[in-house]
């Protein structure tokens, strides 16, 4: 177990911005390493667009470092690419470490700026004392403030000799400068950074949008990190000025904030003999924000309910929905198992998401990812949450007995509701169809595949993860481990409430967020042992994770395995559980398959044609 006072230094992926500063990219990705990053989790973007260098830059990193080449689509795009490939790589991580290409992190900065985020849960993002100046050092940003009138972006201590005496070892601000920050990844699935403003001002807009949402942002004045700045180019300055305005403006500043700005440079380059020509650029620019689009229909509202229990799926449909060009605000509330509240207390919270879901402004539509209380949630999401929230059905007919699935709940849901219900397979289909609920079939979202880490010491493990329910099929699992009695393969089921299983090694457990993952990639093969089921959340994490899946044929697992029907269990597939359980020790790592993107390219489909349809 990590220790609370040591921070999980570990547990970050940096990236770093580069745009042809070869000179000291390589010094900045060096630095990082020598403060406790390891190699293999650092990513280089570089959108320089010089293909006849790319040879140089590479030589100039070194060895295990990640470096992408993208077209210049700016800071923002460069940030979310890299959060992309992060995503990829497989590695675990709870932060998110960026940086430009001229950054000099001093020693102890990332684990001082970790260890920050570590006692601030409710912080998303944290940034050190930045300072500049070759020779003469000075402060240049100790974070920053809206001004109360024109909310004008000001640094603290600009320019500063040294900054006063802080006795907090972090301390709240509205914003950060973007040289350099470290930002809790489930923050930037919450809200992504703003590409349409290319370069400057985007974290601002960003840090502004997290507050609005509740969250944290604290500069660390202990921590501190050079950089080498020369301010924002006039044409932007006036550009993103005006889309910062129009975005998180009052009235009044979205009106006389830029020409104010503008005004300001004026005077100033008059009084310094400089010209006007870069107040033509910011006047240039002012026009140009004019063009740059709305974000239209307004954002996907995800109400969670079960904030512990979903933590996955809701990555899950936050990832295809902002994949399909929309973008979400989560409100999520932890079921009393997670909280240790009462269960009233938990759906009173639940009503109050609701409520706040039909309040947020220009909202394209609601997505409830659980029904707390079974099809009666058709009827209360209407009234409390409005007529454009859907609720996500993943068991219409669960396993056990449950509120909210009787037959007197069933029909309020037909008669009253409508087309409320998502689910995700035809087993589920034929079930609301048989009770004659209207539902809508749309593919469970998918993140994209990434590649495989597992245990590189040689262990062969076969797992069964999550909690025992009924309808566990013991009898496969006990015929696996009668089947399979090679010393050099371990049987583990990992979860709450499991019964003895002969053969297998039962731990009785709750699985974080983070055990879960690490449990899948060290895993050899993972077992479904399901006698039926609508679709299986660990089998389609075991799928974006490159673990093979054995379970039974004939069900949503299809379209996961693809050509590999022998990991399936039934007619038309293997004979027996550990004859598909031997398959998967035995087959050979396949590497890239066409179902892995086709599997993701269909849920991408399915809810960019269903977002539009309820635009």
């Amino acid at each position: 177990m990590t220790s609370p006072t040591r921070p999980r230094v570990d547990r970050v992926v940096a990236v770093v911005v580069h745009h042809k500063s070869y000179d000291s990219v390589g010094s900045t990705v060096g630095l990082l390493i020598d403060d406790g990053i390891d190699n293999r989790r650092v990513v280089v973007v570089d959108n320089g667009q010089e293909p006849d260098r790319r040879a140089e830059l590479a030589a100039l990193l070194p060895d295990g470092v990640h470096l992408l080449f993208e077209e210049n689509r700016g800071y923002g795009a460069a940030v979310n690419k890299g959060v992309e490939y992060a995503d990829s790589l497989g590695v675990p991580y709870d932060y998110l470490l960026v940086s430009t290409h001229e950054c000099r992190v001093e020693t102890g900065a990332v684990a001082t700026l970790v260890a920050a985020l570590d006692r601030n849960p409710d912080a998303a993002i944290v940034g050190p004392t930045l300072t500049s100046g070759d020779g003469n050092e000075f402060i240049w940003s100790a974070g920053g403030l809206l001004t109360p009138r024109l909310r004008l972006p000001r640094h603290y201590f600009h320019r500063a000799a040294e900054v006063p005496p802080q006795a907090d070892a972090e301390v709240g601000r509205e914003w950060l400068d973007g040289a350099f920050l470290v930002t809790r990844r489930s923050a930037l699935r919450d809200r992504a950074v703003d590409e349409r403003f290319f370069m400057y001002m985007e974290e601002v807009d960003h840090h502004v949008a997290l507050r609005n949402r509740g969250w944290k942002i604290l500069w660390i004045p202990s921590a501190r990190v050079w950089q080498s700045s020369g301010g924002i180019p006039p044409y932007y300055l006036g550009r993103n000025m005006q889309l910062f305005q129009r975005w998180n403006g009052t009235p009044i500043s979205r009106i006389a904030a830029t020409p104010w700005s503008i005004a300001h440079r004026a005077l100033s380059d008059v009084r310094h003999r400089k010209g006007l020509n870069s107040v033509s650029a910011m006047i240039r620019g002012w026009k140009d924000a004019r063009g740059v689009r709305d974000v239209e229909g307004g954002p996907v509202v995800i109400v969670n309910p079960l904030g512990g229990a979903l933590a996955h799926y809701e990555r899950e449909l936050t990832d295809v929905i902002h994949a399909v060009g929309h973008s979400t605000i989560t409100l999520s509330a932890f079921e009393p198992s997670h909280n240790g509240g009462s269960r009233l207390g938990w759906l009173s919270a639940y009503f109050r998401l609701l409520i706040r879901s039909r309040l947020t402004k220009k909202r394209h539509t609601t997505l409830v990812v659980w029904p707390a209380l079974g099809y009666l949630d058709a009827v209360l999401v209407r009234l409390l949450a409005g007529s454009r929230a859907f609720v996500v059905l993943h068991d219409p007919s669960p396993l056990v007995r449950s509120v909210g699935y009787d037959g007197v709940s069933i029909r309020l849901a037909r008669v009253l509701a409508g087309d409320r219900f998502i689910i995700h397979s035809e087993a589920a289909e034929r079930v609301t169809k048989s009770s004659n609920v209207e539902s809508t079939v749309l593919p469970h979202p998918v993140l994209a595949p990434i590649q495989r880490q597992g245990d590189s010491s040689g262990r062969r493990v076969v797992r069964v993860l999550g909690q025992y329910k009924p309808d566990r099929d013991l009898v496969a699992l006990e015929e696996i481990a009668v089947s399979i009695c090679d010393k050099d393969v371990e049987l583990e089921i990992l979860g709450r409430g499991w019964p003895e299983v002969k053969g297998w090694t039962v731990t009785d457990d709750f699985l974080s967020e983070q055990d879960f993952d690490d449990a899948v990639d060290s895993a050899s093969v993972v077992v479904i042992p399901y006698r039926k089921f609508f679709q299986s959340g660990v089998a389609i994490r075991c799928f974006e994770r490159g673990t093979p899946v054995v379970g039974v044929g004939g069900t949503s697992l299809d379209e996961l395995v693809g050509v590999d029907r022998k990991l399936l269990v039934g007619p038309s597939y293997s004979s027996t559980w550990s004859e598909a359980v031997k398959y998967a020790l035995e087959r050979k790592e396949v590497g890239d398959q066409p179902e892995s993107n086709a599997v993701r390219m269909a849920s991408l489909a399915g809810w960019n044609h269903w977002l539009g349809s309820v635009s």
